[in-house]
């Protein structure tokens, strides 16, 4: 990470994450893959990926995130792009570097060299296609040759997005540890009825058609691959804590449960705390999504949560370049006291 923008965390300015790539690409008419969302784009499209980049840096931010959200081994293979694992992600960084470079903003932007847990879905769905579910060796071997790609090719620090377990988002993690950069971790959560705060689940957010499926986005283990259950929010926080990380956030979930996980992380966690929802609705169909929270409220949330210490502030899917540039234009330059109330 550059230097300069770890003095900025340390002293408590505050940082802008850029916001969704992959929503923007299918906003803007970039290939789209079934199985491997919208990784392909590094191969298919990657003028447009850097202008994505650049765009956000323009709009204010000050860490752009790589393309590779779904491009592990095990999801490349259901696009028939498993051999091309490690050039598909050095080409990603490749990018984001390219468009920091090209943009020569004068302060500091860094590159988050994103990873998730996610897999390859059934056409049509957000069902993990059994064919290319990795069994737990396959699944450390693929995590830690993403993590030492994404390293080695020049990312900053490592952003782990969409954490929602236990168990898998934990071999993530000592993968993104071992490369000795800096790790963020981002955990997505829902809230229950009742009130419980558990790891994001697709069935709460109202994604699934016909049978319920529980969890079916994470990756399965032993002798059921897919079905396991959605640990505490608290759960996950103080496992992955456990194995280390720079800073912790609430990310990929809506505004209305971005506030009580971010009250429950600062229970849980001293360091920094970032924070980035998603602004959308999607529909896996058309692989296409209608932005369900608009411009002046995403900033409005975003202002409250930094006024009550989030540091780290930008989002995820469904948000486009306007959202972010009308946060910027809202948010104070230091982040709040906390204060425990989460508006």
């Amino acid at each position: 990470m550059a230097f300069t923008l770890q003095e900025k965390l340390l002293s408590g300015q505050v940082i802008v994450l850029d916001g969704a790539t992959g929503t923007e690409i299918a906003r803007l008419g970039g290939e789209m893959h079934s199985a491997a969302w919208c990784a392909v784009a590094n191969k298919t499209h990657p003028d447009m990926v850097r202008q994505i980049h650049e765009d956000y840096v323009r709009a204010g931010a000050d860490v752009i995130t790589t393309n590779t959200f779904a491009t592990c081994r095990h999801v490349l293979a259901g696009a028939g792009m498993a051999d091309e694992t490690i050039a598909i992600n050095r080409r990603a960084v490749e990018l984001a570097c390219e468009a920091r470079d090209r943009v020569g903003v004068s302060r500091p932007v860094a590159v988050a060299g994103s990873l998730s847990n996610t897999l390859a879905w059934q056409q049509g769905t957000t069902i993990p296609d059994p064919r290319y579910i990795p069994s737990p060796v396959e699944e450390v071997d693929n995590y830690r040759e993403m993590a030492d790609t994404l390293a080695n090719a020049g990312a900053d620090f490592l952003l782990l997005e969409m954490m929602l377990d236990v168990v898998h988002a934990s071999r993530l993690m000592e993968a993104a540890v071992a490369t000795g950069l800096p790790v963020w971790v981002g955990i997505s959560c829902s809230q229950l009825t009742d009130g419980t705060l558990v790891g994001w689940d697709i069935n709460q957010e109202g994604r699934v058609r016909g049978p319920r499926q529980r969890n079916p986005t994470a990756v399965g283990s032993g002798d059921d691959n897919i079905a396991w259950e959605t640990p505490a929010l608290v759960e996950i926080i103080q496992a992955l804590k456990s194995i280390g990380g720079e800073a912790f956030g609430i990310m990929h979930s809506t505004v209305e449960t971005t506030a009580p996980g971010l009250a429950a992380l600062f229970e849980n966690w001293s360091g920094p705390v970032m924070a980035y929802p998603e602004t959308m609705i999607f529909d896996h169909d058309t692989h296409r999504a209608r932005i369900k929270v608009a411009e002046p409220d995403f900033a409005s949330a975003c202002r409250a949560w930094v006024e009550s210490g989030v540091q780290i502030i930008g989002g995820c899917c469904g948000t486009t370049i306007e959202h972010i540039r009308q946060m910027v234009d809202h948010l104070p330059t230091r982040v709040g006291p906390r204060t425990g109330v989460i508006n």
